[in-house]
C-alpha cells in the first residue's frame, strides 16, 4: 500500500493505493475504487476491503471524500451527495493515468452510503464495468423514511428547515453548525445498528482522528432530497453484487436496489446473523462478503 494524491477540480484528494502481492509495474491490472461510508475515512472499512481486493490480484484505491479525512475542501466534513459521487469519478480519472491499470477493467464498490454513491456514479460513468455494494445505505431514503424505512416524511421537512436556517446563519457570520452522523454515546442510538456504529467509530475498534463522524447541518439540504437509486431501473445495467446483513435494519435498501436495478447480471447475498456494521470489519463476515465480491469482480473485469 502507498499513499497517493490526485486532483478533483480544485481539491487535492488523499488516498491509499493497494497493490497486489508480487506487483509488477510492467503488467496491466484490473482496478477497483472503494468508497467509504458517510463519516468514515480510508483507514477504516473501505481500506480493509481494498486490501482484501488487492490480495485477490486487483489494484484497489480507497480515498477520503472531498472535505473529509486528509482530502482538501471546505467546509470540513461536508457530506454533499453530488460531490461524493463526483469523487468516485475523480478516483477513476486518477486510475486511468496509471500505466499498470487496464482502463477497460475498472470496477467500483462501496460500503454503507459509499455503496449507494457508487451505484449513482455507475449510472453515468460507464468506465465502471462492475459494481459492488456492502451494507448499502441510500442516505436520502434513510433521512426521509428512517433507518428501517418506516418513518413518516414529516421529519424530513424539519431537517430541511434546519439546514436552510444554518445556511442563513453561516452567510451572516456564524460558525459552521454540525450534526452527528453517528451518536456520541450508545444510549443516544435509536437502534442496535447505530449503537454498534458508536462502538465502531468512537472506540478503539475503528476510531480514527480524521473521522469525527459529523457533518455540517447544511448538508441536510442536499441529502434529504437525494435518491441514490434514481433511474437505476434505466441506467444501472452493469453487473452488480450486493451484500447485506440478515439482521441489518438497512437490509430493505439492498433488497430495494436488487429489485429495481436494470442489470441482467445482479446478485444479492444475505449474510446470516450479520448486522449493518458487522460487515464493516468482523473477520468472518468480511470473509463471507469477499467470498462473493472477489469472484464476482474476477469474472466481470
Amino acid at each position: 500500500m502507498k499513499s497517493v494524491k490526485f486532483k478533483n477540480g480544485p481539491i487535492e484528494m488523499a488516498a491509499n493505493l493497494h497493490l497486489p502481492a508480487g506487483f509488477d509495474s510492467q503488467k496491466r491490472y484490473a482496478a477497483i475504487v472503494v468508497t467509504h461510508p458517510a463519516g468514515g475515512v480510508k483507514e477504516q472499512t473501505s481500506g480493509l476491503y481494498a486490501g482484501k481486493l488487492a490480495a485477490g490480484g486487483f489494484v484497489a484505491i480507497a480515498f477520503d471524500a472531498s472535505c473529509q479525512g486528509e482530502s482538501g475542501g471546505e467546509p470540513r466534513q461536508l457530506e454533499d451527495p453530488h460531490a461524493r459521487v463526483g469523487d468516485i469519478s475523480a478516483a477513476i480519472d486518477y486510475l486511468t493515468t496509471l500505466p499498470y491499470v487496464d482502463r477497460d477493467r475498472i470496477g467500483a464498490m462501496g460500503i454503507c452510503a459509499g455503496g449507494a454513491y457508487t451505484v449513482t456514479a455507475a449510472l453515468g460513468d460507464r468506465r465502471i464495468k462492475a459494481v459492488g455494494a456492502v451494507s448499502a445505505a441510500n442516505y436520502g431514503a434513510i433521512l426521509r423514511n428512517g433507518w428501517e424505512g418506516r418513518d413518516e416524511l414529516a421529519g424530513a421537512f424539519a431537517m430541511l428547515e434546519s439546514a436552510s436556517k444554518a445556511r442563513t446563519e453561516e452567510a451572516n457570520g456564524a460558525e459552521t453548525g454540525y450534526y452527528p452522523i453517528v451518536p456520541q454515546k450508545p444510549e443516544e442510538a435509536p437502534n442496535a445498528d447505530l449503537a454498534e456504529a458508536v462502538e465502531y467509530y468512537r472506540t478503539p475498534r475503528a476510531q480514527c482522528s480524521t473521522s469525527p463522524s459529523i457533518a455540517p447541518t447544511r448538508s441536510l439540504m442536499q441529502l434529504v432530497t437525494f435518491d441514490a437509486f434514481h433511474l437505476v431501473d434505466l441506467f444501472l445495467t452493469q453487473p452488480i453484487q450486493i451484500v447485506a446483513g440478515e439482521d441489518a435494519g438497512t437490509r430493505w435498501i439492498s433488497e430495494d436496489l436488487f429489485r429495481r436495478a436494470a442489470s441482467k447480471d445482479k446478485h444479492l447475498h444475505i449474510v446470516p446473523g450479520a448486522s449493518h456494521i458487522a460487515l464493516y470489519d468482523k473477520p468472518d463476515l468480511v470473509t463471507e462478503a469477499m467470498s462473493r465480491l472477489g469472484p464476482f469482480f474476477k469474472t466481470r473485469l
